[in-house]
């Protein structure tokens, strides 16, 4: 025992350990509080390094989840109006088909098919000017593949579908306008009726219901290769990525929350002790206060 009365060392000695537990006193309450253990740099300055970054991953993951639904949507959009096209590409080579029956057919029947190709043709080009993604046309040939400057070409709809730079992905649609389709190239000899393209087609004399045919043909190919072209890239490559992409958030998630997470369990005990240890030091500082009183017996002899 002390039995100097200037410096009263064990008050100082209990006094700094009742500083050290209520400040660790008030951490485990703001952990619990907050739900983190890492509510600020000095609580682990490595491990806040490590968490931030695992945050940025994953609040890109979010994104890019949200960027390929968005995609998948679209693409959906593209090929539900261009399934409606090949049912009415299925409907008009019926249509040129009964119109190559000459030996049945009259006058009358023959303008009856005519009428209804047109109007056909004119229900694939309003479908193409209608299809569109918010404003954002699909069908018009905006979104063909492109020849760059340099000779490369680059797709027409380029989507971003990972968390970081250069995580994309693109597929292109060609013009589904009936000028386009079955369309006679460059430099190719046309048909013996002189149709360029599934807009020109004419059924009302044999020679023009055969090269119709021909064209039909065509344009059908041209749209179910399309079509495929689509599926596979939401299968394959969109709603792959989004499920993978879900996986690794999840992942991500779990690991940031390993690094910045409390446990509370274990923080409730840290709690507790902490807070027996604060008031068991408020008492041994009173203990400490009390003690240089035991010197008045050495004055009062």
């Amino acid at each position: 025992m002390s039995l100097r009365i200037n410096n009263n060392i064990e008050s100082m000695v209990a006094h700094r350990n009742l500083l050290q537990n209520d400040r660790a006193l008030s951490k485990s309450l703001e952990r619990l509080a907050s739900g983190q253990k890492i509510n600020r740099a000095a609580d682990d300055p490595a491990a806040l390094v490590i968490s931030e970054h695992m945050r940025a991953q994953v609040s890109g993951m979010e994104q890019a989840i949200r960027n390929n639904e968005v995609a998948i949507s679209l693409v959906q959009t593209a090929e539900g109006s261009m399934n409606e096209i090949s049912s009415l590409l299925v409907s008009l080579r019926q249509r040129a088909i009964s119109a190559a029956n000459v030996g049945a057919s009259d006058e009358a029947m023959i303008d009856a098919n005519q009428s209804e190709i047109e109007n056909s043709l004119a229900s694939i080009d309003r479908i193409v000017s209608s299809t569109q993604f918010g404003h954002y046309k699909l069908l018009d040939g905006t979104n063909a593949e492109q020849t760059l400057e340099d000779g490369s070409t680059r797709e027409g709809l380029r989507f971003h579908v990972g968390p970081n730079a250069d995580h994309m992905a693109a597929v292109s649609i060609r013009d589904m306008n009936t000028s386009q389709l079955g369309r006679v190239e460059e430099g190719q000899v046309p048909n013996k009726s002189n149709f360029v393209s599934l807009a020109d087609i004419d059924v009302r004399n044999e020679q023009g219901a055969q090269d119709a045919l021909n064209i039909i043909d065509k344009a059908i190919t041209e749209v179910a290769t399309v079509r495929g072209e689509l599926g596979a890239f939401q299968k394959h490559t969109l709603e792959s990525n989004l499920t993978s992409l879900q996986v690794a958030a999840e992942n991500m998630t779990a690991a940031e929350s390993t690094l910045r997470d409390t446990d509370m369990a274990k923080e409730l005990a840290t709690f507790t002790r902490n807070q027996i240890m604060s008031q068991s030091a408020t008492a041994q500082l009173a203990q400490a206060n009390a003690m240089p009183q035991h010197i008045l017996r050495l004055l009062n002899g």
